[in-house]
């Protein structure tokens, strides 16, 4: 959609079904890969090679609090939490 394959009357269709029919956890799982090989995929393998990463993404906007409290009770566990959105 962002690249504009997509016209925004479908992209509605799309989201209207989801919210009313929901979705498969396949489905999600297969959306989920299709999105982040849609994107840039940085290597973080050098950062603490043997520890867990993990990243809570924002979709940005006012009022996210909880990126604040989450990144380091995460990072309490030693996982690391690059912060990358």
């Amino acid at each position: 959609f962002h690249a504009g394959c997509v016209e925004s009357y479908q992209m509605a269709a799309f989201l209207m079904a989801v919210c009313t029919r929901g979705m498969t956890n396949a489905e999600a799982a297969d959306m989920t890969k299709a999105m982040v090989k849609s994107g840039k995929i940085s290597d973080l393998s050098q950062i603490r090679p043997n520890c867990p990463k993990v990243d809570k993404h924002s979709s940005g906007g006012t009022g996210d609090k909880v990126s604040l409290v989450l990144a380091p009770l995460v990072a309490c566990f030693d996982i690391v939490v690059p912060m990358m959105s």
